[in-house]
């Protein structure tokens, strides 16, 4: 997931670039969607980067208050060096503050000519997730095709698989979200690696996410606090699957 902050003072034209990435994330199925718009750069920087989310910002330079956009971008850049900011403005000339500031910027887009703003909007979107997919962290990852989007998730963020009340569909779960797409369990077992174990005929677990498990009721609790459930035929399998994750003598 790559979440997309907006700030842009007039509130017209910040529902239009609302629009124009929403239209984005729908026409290229992308994994992003919109955690803060706001006109307020007091709102963005207390609302940015709570759910640990990579970012991409996108900033208005003028924004009418005590600080420019490009200040605001500095803020952000040394809160989260590894953050992706954008600008816009209908003053091309004030690029030359992100030298002065020293905010390396993603884009720098003119907003005069609001056909031409908006291809460059949705190629910064676009360069934007690539850019997101190609960074680090666990390699390891499973590309999901729902009927909005194709979803790219990282196995180290996964919680748990199970079966869904919907005929044919498999609910994933990670810490902030919830995703379903067709598919079987049988199916997923021959595709996940070894931190994952068929614990139910309902559920597969991610053992490296387990808090720890219930044994009377059979109730395996989440790091997250969701829970799922061991039914007593993989009671003894998980325990043990468990131990030599932990790197535990049998």
């Amino acid at each position: 997931m790559l979440n997309v902050y907006i700030c842009e003072d007039n509130e017209r034209q910040r529902e239009q670039i609302e629009r124009l990435v929403s239209h984005s994330i729908i026409k290229h199925k992308l994994d992003m969607e919109v955690a803060c718009s706001t006109g307020d750069y007091r709102e963005l920087l207390e609302q940015s980067g709570k759910d640990g989310h990579p970012s991409l910002f996108l900033l208005d330079i003028d924004l009418k208050a005590d600080i420019n956009g490009i200040q605001l971008g500095g803020m952000l850049r040394d809160r989260n060096p590894d953050c992706l900011i954008a600008f816009i403005t209908t003053h091309s000339e004030l690029s030359y503050l992100t030298f002065q500031y020293k905010v390396e910027a993603f884009d720098f887009m003119i907003k005069d000519d609001p056909g031409q703003f908006a291809l460059r909007l949705e190629d910064c979107l676009c360069k934007a997730y690539e850019r997101h997919l190609k960074k680090g962290g666990d390699p390891r990852r499973m590309t999901i095709e729902t009927e909005e989007s194709i979803i790219n998730v990282k196995y180290e963020d996964v919680l748990f698989f199970e079966t869904s009340f919907l005929p044919h569909k498999i609910k994933l779960h990670e810490r902030n979200r919830q995703i379903e797409f067709y598919g079987t369990l049988k199916e997923l077992e021959t595709q996940l690696d070894d931190r994952f174990y068929r614990c139910h005929k309902a559920y597969i677990v991610n053992l490296d996410n387990i808090r720890e498990i219930d044994k009377r009721k059979r109730i395996i609790l989440m790091a997250n606090g969701e829970t799922c459930y061991v039914s007593f035929r993989y009671y003894g399998g998980l325990v043990q699957a468990m131990k030599e994750r932990m790197g535990e003598s049998p």
